[in-house]
């Protein structure tokens, strides 16, 4: 790739970082505090003449994203987001508590990673991924064809389906 190509991204941020999108994107902070230790970015916040969150960062780990207020005339606009957690039974008992809504419970899946899913307060859904293990490319398909991980990716799949045809 030529110089004249190269994509130059600003220190923490990647080169994709999500923007979420909340009725109270104040109350979403409050979330992302208490479930996965997000802490907002000194000086990033800017409102409007009325108090409306126009732009804030939130860091969470080394990612950060970006949030603002919906208006009240558009229609919501939840994220999907996977957020890597050293412990994915803790993170989701913690999301829980913090006022988010169990959509998978934490279940280990073949390609080495425990996942679950929470839909938190203001209606976002959080993927929640905790890696186990780096399983071989060649061991792959022999742990697939097992019926418990059968079984577990029908039901990681089937509470998806469930939660995204009744949201």
């Amino acid at each position: 790739m030529a110089a004249a190509d190269e994509v130059r991204v600003p220190s923490r941020y990647s080169r994709v970082d999500p923007w979420v999108i909340s009725r109270d994107t104040d109350a979403e902070i409050a979330f992302l505090r208490a479930a996965f230790g997000a802490v907002e970015t000194p000086s990033s916040r800017m409102l409007d003449p009325g108090g409306r969150v126009l732009h804030v960062e939130v860091e969470c780990g080394d990612s950060v994203l970006m949030l603002f207020d919906a208006l009240p005339s558009w229609r919501p606009t939840p994220a999907h987001l996977r957020l890597y957690v050293a412990r994915t039974t803790d993170a989701h008992d913690r999301a829980v508590a913090a006022g988010a809504r169990s959509v998978t419970r934490p279940t280990d899946l073949p390609f080495g990673e425990r996942v679950a899913r929470v839909r938190d307060p203001q209606g976002h859904l959080w993927w929640l991924h905790e890696r186990r293990e780096d399983v071989p490319t060649a061991e792959l398909a022999a742990r697939f064809a097992d019926p418990s991980a059968q079984a577990a990716m029908a039901y990681v799949q089937e509470s998806l389906v469930d939660e995204l045809a009744h949201a």
